[in-house]
């Protein structure tokens, strides 16, 4: 609040609230067992944490459909099978998910969250007034917010782990982060890869592009413009995967339809027949250019710590001498010291000289792969497949825990516990699937919660605003417990006046205008490799985006596993909570 006339007794005021609604499940979870987790945490390798082959193969088949809607869309060869492509990925709940969802609003409580004593007594309230009790004693219930929420929540748990009952020891609150802030955070991550101020004058970098499309808005980054700068990454992923796609197909312009390129059997056959193909083409464009090289690492080295784990040996390249060594360094002093033997290095992509890189391909290869991981992390979430995301969430804490984000990393690490072994089968099915809002109906439409919560809050706002000084507690408490009304009341009203809003979606000529201006800036920027492309900015890039040190790091606790539980048997409560 902004004070008209400042003095020493009249100045400015941050006010911190906290806004609270209850969602009700569309999912229901009753038919699942509630009474102990599903599996003991020993059973459990850590390794699992990370993405596996299978999370590889899932990742694949989902590039495939939306590389396909792409190349349906702009390139004339592929047009014809745009009846074939699949919108809505399907999953076992697309009908629930089609449905509109529920709320209740809570009202305002007149706690500051950053303050310790006032989140502990949100939590005790939350815990006196909506965990259920019957006649097994204190059920839970699953309180959802962004990652700084969820870690200071699960500290104060953690704190009152002592207390002498259930309630005392909040153990009725199950603790998650919502998949708005999370999806944001890895847009800073792609950020800080692939954004340099340095770059705008290096042809095709991101900085380039947002100039030549004027978009001076999503230049700010996406912590301070997401939402344009979100929009910004969808035009220039898709303009990428276009380029990408007339390069391996040898098509020169977007309107190109040679004779011959569709077989004939496959223009006469069935819809199964062409949505084969169709995939089957594209799938050849994502192998190649799509699937990020250190996820496939981690999926490669990913094994149960029951699997000896060959580590790389290198043996002695003199003939006749049969060391060998666990480093590179050791063996080539051996082999000059021992046999005056100086070998060129491995012809291996790690050990390949600056000059046989090509750093501008691995650039864009790395920022299409990133780009692509980031339009299925959205896609999961309109499709409200909750599944789908979990997978994600494995790969995405390879990015937290690489980038910097280790509280993240961590949460992201502990929701893959909850999902496979510290709760209950009915919570962890419930934490899995209702984590999303759909409000207006329809299979697409599903938004995360915490979205939900923030259109709320701007609604909530905009009333609050017009109290100017009569703004008060009172005041806030009693708008806030209305705005569900009141919301519904406004519809209503721009209904029966035939006033239409924007949906957010925007118009799709002005979109292809644009991506369609990338294709063309793309085509210069070959993905063949090519010594004559430099850039300036990115003289050194790697295309692994995942180094070894990230992939070691959870492998590593996963060996250790045992021993530590054996040596601090208090850790076994964990699975208690």
């Amino acid at each position: 609040m902004r004070a008209h006339h400042q003095s020493t007794l009249h100045s400015n005021k941050s006010i911190h609230w906290i806004h609270h609604i209850a969602v009700q499940d569309r999912i229901t979870t009753y038919h699942l067992s509630n009474d102990k987790p599903d599996r003991d945490i020993l059973q459990y390798y850590l390794c699992n944490s990370l993405p596996g082959l299978e999370t590889q193969d899932y990742m694949r088949r989902e590039f495939i459909v939306l590389g396909s809607r792409t190349l349906t869309q702009y390139l004339a060869v592929f047009k014809p099978f745009k009846k074939l492509v699949v919108h809505h990925m399907p999953h076992q709940y697309t009908e629930d998910m089609a449905k509109c969802s529920t709320d209740y609003p809570l009202g305002l409580l007149f706690k500051d969250e950053n303050k310790t004593s006032d989140l502990v007594d949100t939590l005790r309230h939350l815990q006196k007034e909506y965990v259920p009790k019957g006649p097994d004693g204190v059920s839970t219930v699953l309180v959802g917010g962004d990652r700084l929420t969820e870690g200071n929540c699960r500290n104060i748990q953690w704190a009152f782990s002592d207390g002498a009952t259930k309630e005392d020891r909040l153990e009725g609150l199950i603790f998650k982060f919502e998949d708005w802030h999370a999806i944001r955070n890895l847009f800073e991550i792609y950020h800080r890869i692939f954004y340099d101020g340095a770059s705008s004058k290096d042809h095709g970098t991101l900085l380039a592009n947002m100039t030549k499309l004027r978009c001076s808005n999503a230049k700010q980054g996406p912590h301070a413009a997401y939402n344009a700068y979100k929009e910004f990454v969808h035009k220039d992923t898709t303009a990428l995967f276009l380029a990408a796609a007339m390069e391996h197909f040898g098509l020169e312009d977007v309107t190109e339809n040679p004779d011959g390129f569709v077989p004939v059997d496959v223009n006469y056959g069935l819809p199964e027949l062409k949505r084969s193909w169709l995939h089957e083409c594209v799938g050849q464009v994502v192998d190649t250019f799509v699937m990020m090289t250190g996820v496939t690492e981690a999926a490669s080295q990913r094994q149960p710590s029951t699997q000896q784990r060959q580590r790389q040996q290198f043996p002695c390249r003199a003939d006749g001498c049969g060391n060998v060594y666990m480093y590179v360094k050791a063996r080539e002093t051996h082999e000059r010291k021992k046999h005056n033997l100086v070998a060129p290095l491995d012809s291996s992509p790690e050990h390949a000289s600056p000059a046989d890189q090509d750093h501008q391909k691995q650039h864009t290869e790395a920022r299409l792969g990133f780009g692509f991981f980031l339009l299925n992390m959205q896609d999961a979430v309109r499709e409200g497949d909750g599944e789908r995301l979990m997978r994600l969430y494995k790969v995405a804490l390879l990015f937290y825990k690489a980038y910097g984000h280790g509280h993240y990393a961590y949460s992201t690490f502990l929701l893959t516990l909850q999902v496979n072994v510290t709760l209950s089968p009915r919570m962890a099915h419930s934490l899995i699937w209702n984590r999303f809002w759909n409000g207006r109906g329809g299979k697409g439409e599903n938004i995360p919660l915490d979205l939900h919560l923030e259109h709320l809050n701007n609604f909530l706002k905009s009333f609050m605003s017009g109290l100017g000084p009569n703004l008060s507690e009172m005041s806030a408490a009693r708008i806030s417990k209305t705005i569900g009304i009141l919301k519904e009341l406004m519809d209503k009203t721009d209904i029966e006046l035939e006033r239409t809003r924007p949906t957010g979606i925007h118009h799709v000529a002005r979109e292809q205008e644009d991506i369609l201006t990338l294709v063309n800036v793309f085509r210069d920027l070959t993905f063949r490799k090519s010594p004559r492309q430099t850039v300036s900015s990115i003289p050194k890039f790697q295309e692994k985006l995942i180094g070894k040190a990230e992939l070691q790091g959870i492998m590593a606790m996963d060996e250790v596993q045992s021993e530590r539980l054996e040596k601090c048997p208090y850790l076994n409560s964990y699975v208690e909570w």
